[in-house]
């Protein structure tokens, strides 16, 4: 560690024996900062979980598999690259439960997943339209555009 930067390699280890990801820590020595990086890594892989239903069947969705949440009449849905599933929570109670550095709530009725943006563009009429890293598309209400500046375009 150089200057209080840890840099790092990332290597993907691909193989049909690896039932569950699997995430390990390589470095000469165990220190304070290699301890918070594992917390961290453990918060934002497991440390929060969510059940959503569909087709009737349940199912616990990590906190790295989630795109946003969005509201579809009055049922809350939450966005997958696997699909949608119904979560039985409101957008606020989302807003309070997921962790500011990774979610933005972009409107009322939209939270997304900031690792999941691929870029911005600014529209005709002053809002931004949000491509998405799955190919998808949204935008921001003039309401939430002061807090998508201030978090992400510093």
């Amino acid at each position: 560690m150089k200057g209080g930067f840890v840099r790092m390699i990332i290597n993907f280890n691909i193989a049909k024996k690896f039932i569950e990801p699997l995430i390990t820590i390589n470095t000469d020595e165990k220190t304070s900062d290699m301890e918070r990086l594992a917390k961290s890594i453990d918060r934002i892989s497991d440390g929060w979980q969510i059940q959503g239903i569909q087709n009737g069947r349940k199912k616990q969705i990590s906190m790295y598999q989630i795109i946003g949440f969005h509201t579809d009449g009055k049922k809350v849905i939450c966005q997958t690259s696997e699909g949608e599933y119904r979560v039985n929570k409101r957008i606020y109670e989302l807003k309070d439960a997921l962790p500011d550095k990774l979610f933005i709530q972009i409107s009322s009725s939209e939270i997304i997943s900031i690792a999941s943006i691929k870029d911005l563009e600014l529209t005709k009429s002053g809002i931004y339209q949000i491509n998405l890293n799955d190919g998808s598309e949204t935008y921001t209400s003039r309401r939430y555009m002061k807090l998508l500046r201030e978090k992400l375009l510093k």
